[in-house]
């Protein structure tokens, strides 16, 4: 039976499968988000250095894409194992991912900057090719047609789907700035700025960058559950491809 791509159909099902497994994905995605942690802790353990702050901010954009592709490519063995009403553990996640981590590492490197110049140019392109190569980590992950070939074969899927996986992506957007917010609201707001101490300054930017960093993990391990079920219907749609002729790849 064909499961037709929607907003609805993607979303329905990555949430089903993301509660069902949250501590199993979340625990992967701190596992990949260490590097980033270690740098949010070193810069807030002992006087706060508010130029290497500038920097982490700068620089964490960058950071968040590429280890969102990798958290992706970890959690979309899992995604695929459930679809098919099977269960994987975190060691075979983690096992997949490394053994794609070079085509994966391409994905990540191409995909940035295509999309970074897309955004550097105006801010439509970038947000049209952030849509066409949006299923390009599950395809490297699955179909194992080089770096190149992940990238060609997410344009081809997303082709005619593209306003859909917007929405999709600004929805999953706004679940994003929700959950901010209240993070905001519950950890880190302390009233009027010019009226507090230096030390309870510094204090509110450490809890600011501690919560960034739980909230970018909770979102990183949501967007790659949805990339892999994005991945999954539209090959259904297009190519009537089931879940179980894509857990086929790793037997």
């Amino acid at each position: 039976m064909e499961n037709r791509f929607s907003v609805g159909a993607v979303l329905g099902t990555g949430f089903k499968i993301w509660f069902k497994n949250l501590p199993a994905f979340l625990l992967i995605s701190v596992v990949v988000y260490i590097p980033m942690i270690i740098w949010g802790i070193q810069l807030t353990t002992g006087e706060m250095n508010y130029e290497r702050i500038v920097a982490f901010d700068q620089y964490a954009g960058l950071a968040v894409l590429l280890l969102n592709i990798f958290t992706a490519a970890a959690i979309t063995y899992g995604v695929v194992m459930e679809l098919q009403g099977q269960h994987a553990g975190i060691g075979a996640c983690f096992a997949t991912g490394l053994a794609r981590f070079f085509p994966v590492l391409g994905v990540a490197i191409l995909s940035g900057l295509a999309i970074g110049l897309g955004f550097i140019l105006l801010i439509i392109p970038g947000i049209i090719v952030y849509c066409m190569l949006y299923v390009s980590t599950p395809a490297a992950v699955l179909e194992r047609n080089g770096i190149t070939g992940a990238l060609a074969r997410s344009r081809e899927l997303t082709q005619g789907h593209k306003l859909e996986i917007f929405g999709l992506l600004f929805l999953i957007g706004l679940i994003s700035v929700g959950l901010t917010f209240l993070a905001q609201e519950l950890f880190v707001k302390g009233g009027d700025i010019d009226s507090i101490s230096q030390n309870a300054i510094d204090s509110l930017i450490r809890r600011a960058i501690y919560v960034q960093l739980a909230l970018n993990v909770i979102i990183s391990s949501l967007g790659g559950v949805m990339q892999a079920v994005a991945y999954y219907y539209l090959r259904n749609e297009k190519e009537g491809t089931s879940a179980t002729e894509l857990g086929r790849i790793f037997d």
